[in-house]
Parts: structure tokens; C-alpha cells; sequence
């Protein structure tokens, strides 16, 4: 066998470094879709609502495949008032839904899912998810335990 040196070690640790990356462009290239049956969208709310001053932010993301009724969200609930949140989130309050049908109606969205994991939930709060996003007031309704809230698509 023979022995490397530094400088053939230096280009075949680069040469690996272009291959890897080259590799992984296509991949993360099909993460994003200029495809419009896909929808994608974040929306805030200042907790706890006015008149009292917001010290948190709920925040509801995800995308939805309109053409397939399909999609993921998330819901947590960040430390912080909406115009600065921090990226820490309020433990136990996490959610993660899987969107089982969606209904258009000109530009309200009806999205029905189910909570992935139950073992968070509290008392009175339903594994169902229903929201209502309406894209042209720019206004997305969501459960927030028992209740149904109201935030801004930012």
C-alpha cells in the first residue's frame, strides 16, 4: 500500500466534499414545489390575547397538497411577544397534525386531521383538528386546547 500525504489527503477529502454535495442537491431540490396544489403557510397569535400584553406566541405552520387532501402542520408555542418570539417552545403544548381532507370554498380552505401524538393532550381537547384558512382575509382559525382561536397568516 502506498502511503498519502497530506496534499493528496487534502484533495481527496475534497473531492469526497463535491460528490457528497452534488449527491445532495437533487434531493433538496425536490423538497421545494412551484406546484400550485400545494399550499403552504404560517400564521401567529400573541398570547394572551388583548387588551392584556402578549408574552407568547402561538404558531401554526404547515403545507397542505390541495389536490390530494393531504399535508402536515405543526402548532407550538413560542416564548415571546409575535413581533419578536424566541425559538423556545413552551413544553407540552407542541402539536404535530396529519391532514386527512380538505375543502375548498373559493378562498376559505377547511382542513380536517388528527393528532399524531395523543399523550400531550389536555383536558377537553379533541385528537380531531379543524381549521379554516382564509387566504384572502389573511386569517387562519385553530384549536388552542378547547377553544378555537384566530391568527394572522404572516
Amino acid at each position: 500500500m502506498k502511503p498519502i500525504d497530506r496534499r493528496t489527503a487534502f484533495k481527496l477529502a475534497g473531492a469526497g466534499t463535491v460528490v457528497a454535495a452534488g449527491a445532495a442537491l437533487p434531493i433538496a431540490s425536490q423538497g421545494t414545489s412551484n406546484d400550485s396544489s400545494v399550499f403552504s403557510f404560517r400564521a401567529t397569535l400573541g398570547l394572551p390575547e388583548p387588551p392584556l400584553p402578549s408574552y407568547a406566541t402561538y404558531v401554526v405552520e404547515g403545507s397542505v397538497n390541495l389536490a390530494t387532501g393531504t399535508g402536515l402542520l405543526t402548532s407550538r408555542l413560542l416564548a415571546g411577544h409575535p413581533g419578536a418570539p424566541s425559538e423556545i417552545a413552551l413544553p407540552g403544548l407542541g402539536r404535530i397534525v396529519r391532514l386527512v381532507g380538505v375543502d375548498q370554498r373559493g378562498s376559505l380552505l377547511d382542513l380536517r386531521g388528527i393528532i399524531e401524538d395523543r399523550s400531550q393532550l389536555q383536558v377537553g381537547e379533541s385528537p380531531e383538528v379543524k381549521l379554516t384558512i382564509d387566504r384572502e382575509q389573511r386569517i387562519v382559525h385553530a384549536p388552542f386546547g378547547a377553544r378555537t382561536v384566530e391568527l394572522t397568516l404572516v
